[in-house]
């Protein structure tokens, strides 16, 4: 059966269309086939083009993270979803939120809900990391730095230094060891780059 090829073949739970064409090929009328697939759970849909298997088919758990690279991109994750990755907040992100070359856009997928939001060039090539998960592929997500620069750069209220921490700590509830243990040379990258007042802050506390 042309799913169990496809199942030896992918490493994580994801694929795309031209993948499962592939696999198809022999089949008279391929498009036909799928939806039957998905009629039947063998497969499901989460967005155009991008599909993953049913839990029938399943070794593990979907990575949200790869997942969100795929959706929409270039992309990395970052935002609240980051910080609470890194245990910088207690409070996990009701959506898998992330930064994008391109306009902001949501997705509502079988999996979860994706956010993007838009950020220029610049912005986005600073302070990226690469993370490999055995057996699902890898991802971009934003270091502890940057994931904190992207959500204090969505403030438009002018803060004093005492009202910032205060705001981060209490209003946020980011972890307060998190915050001393970040690191300064990486903060200083970041902010020549997104000459934000808040962002520039984040070194002095």
């Amino acid at each position: 059966m042309f799913l169990q090829a496809l199942r030896r073949e992918v490493r994580g739970e994801l694929f795309d269309y031209q993948l499962l064409t592939h696999y198809l090929r022999d089949v008279k009328y391929p498009r036909a086939k799928i939806g039957r697939l998905l009629k039947s759970g063998e497969i499901i849909r989460v967005k155009k083009g991008l599909y993953a298997f049913g839990e029938m088919w399943r070794k593990g758990s979907i990575s949200l993270e790869v997942a969100a690279n795929l959706i929409y991109g270039p992309s990395c994750i970052s935002f609240e979803y980051a910080l609470f990755r890194y245990g910088m907040i207690a409070d996990r992100a009701v959506a898998v939120t992330s930064l994008a070359i391109g306009r902001a856009r949501e997705f509502e997928t079988p999996i979860g809900t994706f956010r993007y939001q838009s950020i220029d060039k610049n912005k986005f090539s600073v302070g990226i990391e690469y993370r490999e998960i055995p057996g699902e592929g890898g991802f971009f997500i934003a270091s502890r730095e940057k994931a904190l620069a992207d959500v204090v750069s969505r403030i438009k209220t002018p803060l004093s230094l005492a009202d910032f921490r205060f705001y981060l700590i209490e209003e946020m509830r980011i972890d307060e060891e998190s915050l001393l243990s970040l690191d300064k040379q990486t903060m200083k990258e970041i902010g020549l780059i997104y000459h934000n007042k808040l962002v520039d802050k984040l070194i002095l506390l």
